[in-house]
């Protein structure tokens, strides 16, 4: 996705590394591998951002080298530019099958199950003509998740990690593998 999406606080968030660098603007400069589960995770700088057109190569080559395609969105989702240019991954270059879509920092508008559908509806536009299960898409919080682990009173950890809905990512891309 592009930059600011929250990558690499996903990647954190996966595999508990504190070092990942994670920031607002452009944080990621170069890919980063790293272990999940045995899988090779690859964090990429994002892509099409026009402030660093270099990076659209190092993340496509990656894309192009991949097994699986965790594409991540904010809660904002697609501006034309962008919504243009994940339509050509999906379709011209037959990412679909290996896809799992993302939008991440959802705790801005609120989690919940009716904004997620309204999301989904919205994400139609633009993953026709698959539709936005058929990209496994799932809808998380990756800064909740990185708070809850951080908190020490169990009931707002428990709240924040129910908020950033990591569970379902975790089982999704469980599910895929």
């Amino acid at each position: 996705g592009q930059y600011s999406a929250g990558k690499s606080s996903i990647v954190k968030a996966l595999t508990k590394i504190d070092d990942i660098a994670i920031g607002e603007g452009i944080t990621t400069l170069e890919t980063h591998h790293h272990d999940w589960n045995g899988i090779e995770v690859i964090d990429t700088p994002g892509i099409h951002t026009e402030l660093r057109p270099d990076h659209d190569e190092i993340t496509y080559q990656e894309i192009a080298d991949a097994d699986m395609l965790v594409y991540v969105v904010t809660q904002e989702l697609f501006d034309d530019f962008i919504g243009q240019n994940f339509r050509k991954l999906l379709i011209e270059k037959d990412k679909a099958g290996e896809m799992i879509l993302i939008g991440n920092k959802m705790a801005a508008i609120g989690n919940t199950e009716e904004n997620q559908a309204i999301k989904l509806k919205d994400l139609e536009k633009v993953t026709k003509p698959y539709s936005p299960s058929q990209l496994r898409t799932v809808f998380i919080d990756a800064e909740s998740y990185l708070d809850s682990l951080k908190e020490t009173d169990e009931e707002i950890a428990a709240e924040l990690r129910g908020r950033s809905n990591y569970d379902t990512l975790v089982a999704t891309l469980n599910d895929f593998v």
